[in-house]
């Protein structure tokens, strides 16, 4: 993970979104976040960086969506 200074945005690789993001998120989940969703990239080199805070939320939204395969919500309680 990268923080930027500036704006205090914390920015990393696929694996490592998808590693801060639960395990049930993949780094190729996140490579289609870039394709279909619009999550922010910046290239530096052969490394592809996107920020964490925007992938949180295309996640959180995908995970409230009623469409696709259902996924557990990471801090679930029983009720």
């Amino acid at each position: 993970m990268i923080r930027d200074s500036a704006t205090g945005r914390d920015w990393g690789t696929a694996a490592e979104i998808a590693a801060r993001l639960g395990p049930d998120v993949t780094d190729r989940m996140v490579i289609n976040w870039r394709r279909r969703d619009g999550l922010t990239v910046h290239r530096v080199g052969r490394a592809v960086y996107s920020p964490l805070d925007q992938a949180a939320a295309i996640e959180a939204a995908k995970r409230r969506s009623t469409r696709g395969r259902r996924r557990q919500l990471a801090h679930a309680t029983a009720a």
